[in-house]
């Protein structure tokens, strides 16, 4: 069964026999050209000394004439010195040429059968050359001078002459093995070149035109496949952006729904503390004005029954003591007929209800309570009055109870379109965050809360242990930021 796995891995021993071929090949004939450049290296050897030894034999058949010839005696220790090293260095590679002496010239030397032949026709020259110039030096080493007679100049000549179309032709053989070994390698490079490219197309029919076929089916399967998943992800982003759509309606319904829950728990609790405050308003209109006009009318009674009637001093005793504390009955029904509903909030606005306010609480407590505000006395919502007084009565009265604090500060300010409420105390604090040790205490900031979020405001808290309390209420008040007087009220 033909797997892609299958089909991969022939082609890849496909290829890799195709490389080793061509690498294989190419070595060889790397090998082959270095191992013919050793031999040019040989060849250009032996040529270059064998086209010495004619310049030599010429040197050396000069002096010896020159050391004959008549009056030269002056130049005569120059000739002989010339003729003794040519005839040293020229015996020297006469031998090595003839007899293959690698370690003289510093090369092989691979003489063919006709060129030792040559050199055997050669010798008999070679030594009548050698005789007539060791003859001619032994004269002078003997301090004799050398007549032309001794020596026959036409022998000598005649000797050269061989001598030099011997070696003409030994350099001839030279060039022509040269040459030969030159044709002989590039016969074998082109034929390299030739399985080269005999490998190269074998390889581009078997191993690339298929791979080429594969690798086109495979790109249109690709193609086919990438179109096909183009499709599928618009027709995902279609159904992502309808689930996103339907996302967004069902979280808009339900926040809808949750504001709308909100809105009418907002109304109901507006409408139970506005029943509240109408209870409490209604109350202290009836401790007021009933049960306080009761509590005058019967202190009056005693004072006149005390101005008119006879007591004993026991019974004046009781009779001052029932008048003191009626009056003190009428004094605390007072305080809570003003706890419930201060008639000043009703009749001047929350800055001169919230001034009496930390006044009365100063007197009656002993504590440091200030007041502050810039407010101008322009009148708010009845429900926002009411609100933000009972916040800074509750907040008054925590400071006291709880927190036990000797000085509070609240603020009245506006700025811009909100108006600000703050109550500060330097009381024991809290941990703001965390469950409350005192329920009613904690049940009391839960009271303030509400309060502030019934009048569309926030609440803000910063307190901590040992370093006091400070309640910051913020509420929009949109019409105030007309008003230009800012006179500050303080008490």
């Amino acid at each position: 069964m033909t797997t892609p796995g299958n089909i991969s891995r022939k082609f890849t021993r496909l290829y890799i026999a195709a490389l080793s071929a061509v690498a294989f090949l190419s070595v060889l004939g790397q090998v082959l050209v270095q191992r013919t450049l050793h031999n040019q290296l040989n060849d250009s050897g032996m040529i270059n000394y064998a086209g010495r030894q004619r310049f030599l034999s010429q040197q050396i058949v000069k002096n010896v004439l020159l050391l004959t010839a008549p009056g030269v005696t002056p130049a005569g220790p120059v000739y002989l010195r010339e003729l003794r090293q040519g005839l040293d260095v020229w015996e020297k590679h006469h031998q090595a040429l003839r007899h293959d002496q690698a370690g003289v010239l510093g090369f092989s030397v691979a003489n063919r059968d006709s060129t030792r032949r040559l050199f055997a026709r050669l010798e008999p020259h070679f030594r009548a050359i050698r005789g007539r110039a060791r003859d001619v030096m032994a004269r002078a080493g003997a301090g004799k001078a050398a007549s032309p007679a001794g020596v026959d100049h036409r022998d000598l000549l005649a000797h050269e002459r061989t001598f030099l179309s011997l070696m003409d032709r030994i350099v001839s053989q030279y060039d022509q093995a040269a040459r030969a070994r030159v044709h002989r390698l590039r016969r074998i490079e082109l034929l390299l070149l030739g399985f080269t490219l005999l490998v190269l197309a074998a390889e581009g029919l078997l191993v690339f035109r298929p791979a080429v076929g594969k690798l086109r089916d495979t790109i249109a399967q690709l193609l086919t496949a990438e179109t096909k998943a183009t499709h599928m992800n618009e027709e995902l982003l279609v159904l992502n952006q309808s689930l996103k759509e339907a996302k967004e309606e069902l979280l808009a319904t339900a926040n809808q729904k949750h504001l709308q829950q909100m809105s009418e728990q907002k109304v109901r609790a507006a409408y139970l503390i506005e029943g509240q405050e109408e209870e409490r308003k209604r109350l202290a209109r009836e401790l007021h004005d009933g049960l306080g006009q009761m509590l005058t009318a019967l202190k009056l009674g005693i004072e006149n029954m005390g101005a008119h009637g006879t007591f004993s001093e026991k019974g004046q005793k009781l009779l001052a003591e029932l008048k003191t504390l009626i009056g003190q009955t009428i004094g605390e029904t007072r305080v809570i007929s003003f706890n419930l509903m201060p008639a000043v909030l009703s009749d001047f606005g929350i800055a001169s209800a919230l001034k009496l306010l930390t006044s009365q609480t100063s007197n009656n407590t002993g504590r440091n309570v200030t007041f502050r505000t810039n407010f101008n006395g322009a009148r708010l919502p009845k429900n926002i009055e009411i609100g933000m007084y009972r916040i800074a009565q509750e907040g008054i009265h925590n400071a006291l109870k709880y927190a036990q604090a000797d000085r509070i500060a609240v603020e009245l300010v506006t700025k811009k379109k909100y108006i600000h409420l703050v109550i500060a105390d330097n009381g024991k604090g809290f941990q703001y965050g965390k469950e409350a040790e005192n329920g009613v205490a904690h049940l009391g900031i839960n009271n303030m809360q509400e309060r502030s979020h019934m009048i569309n405001g926030s609440m803000k808290i910063d307190s901590r242990p040992g370093e006091g309390t400070r309640i910051h209420i913020r509420v929009p008040v949109t019409y105030l930021e007309n008003e230009q007087n800012h006179s500050v009220i303080s008490g």
